[in-house]
């Protein structure tokens, strides 16, 4: 399934509850591809834009963020996780991840209870405990034949759904992601994902930005009302996020001008919509909004 629009795409992954946030430049395009059977779900999850992620999978399930392409890096919960790794937290305790330009990444959400059988069985010692952690893939072949195993199931086009009417094909499909998913708890773990000092800086700040706004607010102010130097904040925010307060504030304004105007809330006026969030002035407005998202204010409304 093809999509335009970041929320259109967060909402196409059934049973999840996803908001994303585009953070770079340019029209966004993205493509999904997901699989089921039984106690598994799997989304394979190709995107062309910076993108920030929060939200929670189907409650009681564990998911695993495999990477597919190996230059893959991301931001979590405020760490640079530099090599390639497979991300698994709790589908209701998902941290929030920064995603580069170029993603595709294998999403699978099994049920927890299906997971601790199989490990049982399976002999393993790894016990459900401390999410979200990372395992570092190293040289496992594992992101290239999974990559193969979606490309074959998309390059069928129409007959792959026709195809996974079967049960044999889906429960073969199914553990082989599984078999895969076991052989991560063999890997190195990253080091521990626990919230940083820099991260709740960059938390507070946005709690403090998202409060105010209506308002026209600077770095200053966030600096003043959350209490840290204009130093700190800025270096927070690229430690954690890879980009400066001002962008990411702006584009969090951005986004949340882009979701009004799709649900057409305000009596279908762009200026109100854009004074509501805080833009003044409404031909630079019109320029960043168009350089972000490649069309105008007034396209999106007239969706």
């Amino acid at each position: 399934m093809q999509t335009s629009d970041i929320d259109e795409h967060a909402h196409n992954l059934s049973g999840w509850r996803l908001e994303y946030e585009q953070l770079s430049l340019g029209h966004f395009q993205g493509d999904l591809t997901e699989f089921r059977s039984e106690w598994m779900q799997a989304v394979r999850d190709r995107s062309n834009q910076v993108l920030t992620k929060t939200g929670t999978a189907k409650e009681g399930t564990i998911t695993f963020s495999v990477p597919l392409c190996r230059e893959a890096y991301f931001y979590c919960s405020g760490h640079l996780i530099r090599e390639p790794s497979v991300l698994v937290a709790h589908g209701n305790d998902l941290p929030e991840i920064r995603v580069p330009q170029t993603t595709d990444v294998l999403i699978v959400a099994i049920e927890e209870k299906a997971l601790e059988h199989t490990l049982s069985v399976q002999g393993s010692s790894f016990r459900i405990t401390e999410f979200p952690t990372c395992y570092r893939l190293g040289d496992s072949a594992m992101s290239d034949e999974l990559r193969l195993l979606f490309d074959g199931l998309q390059a069928n086009g129409p007959n792959g759904g026709e195809l996974l009417e079967h049960e044999a094909i889906r429960r073969d499909i199914r553990d082989t992601v599984m078999t895969h998913l076991l052989d991560i708890f063999s890997l190195d773990q990253s080091p521990p994902l626990n919230p940083t000092a820099r991260r709740r800086v960059v938390c507070r700040a946005r709690e403090y930005a998202l409060s105010h706004m209506g308002e026209p607010f600077s770095i200053l102010d966030i600096c003043n009302g959350i209490g840290v130097s204009r130093r700190k904040l800025q270096y927070c925010f690229q430690e954690c996020l890879g980009i400066n307060p001002v962008a990411y504030l702006r584009a969090l304004r951005l986004n949340a001008v882009r979701r009004e105007l799709l649900g057409n809330a305000r009596s279908g006026s762009v200026q109100k919509v854009a004074t509501h969030w805080g833009f003044w002035h409404l031909s630079r407005f019109s320029d960043n909004y168009r350089a972000m998202f490649g069309e105008l204010p007034s396209e999106t409304l007239h969706r």
